[in-house]
């Protein structure tokens, strides 16, 4: 279920991405609010209104291990010792994304695997 005042804020945070330079860690709003990785964009649906809006490509970051999610290393936050894993891209719309308060670092070869990304 999505937060309406936090909605709120983010529709009004929303224009700070107008240019971004990708990769960039940012916070997704709903469900987990886990850091996500943002790495492209792309027209997403928008399941409130049922049409394709602007949105993000992005993967979650967990700490759970499955087979298909890729390991981080190093850890993109310094003061957390556990692997951390990023999760198949998805497409969301930027509605839903705020900017990540917290320090992570991104790795070299994430940075290079998705700056090609910028126009």
């Amino acid at each position: 279920m999505v937060n309406k005042k936090a909605n709120k804020k983010v529709n009004s945070e929303n224009k700070n991405y107008k240019k971004v330079k990708f990769p960039f860690w940012a916070r997704v709003i709903f469900d987990k609010k886990r850091p996500t990785l943002v790495i492209d964009e792309a027209e997403a649906l928008d399941k409130n209104k049922n049409e394709y809006v602007p949105g993000f490509v992005h993967r979650e970051a967990t700490h759970t291990y499955k087979k298909e999610y890729e390991k981080i290393e190093p850890n993109p936050n310094p003061k957390d010792k556990r692997a951390m894993y990023l999760k198949r891209p998805k497409k969301t719309p930027k509605s839903f994304f705020v900017k990540e308060s917290r320090n992570f670092k991104i790795p070299k070869y994430l940075i290079e695997k998705y700056s090609k990304n910028n126009k």
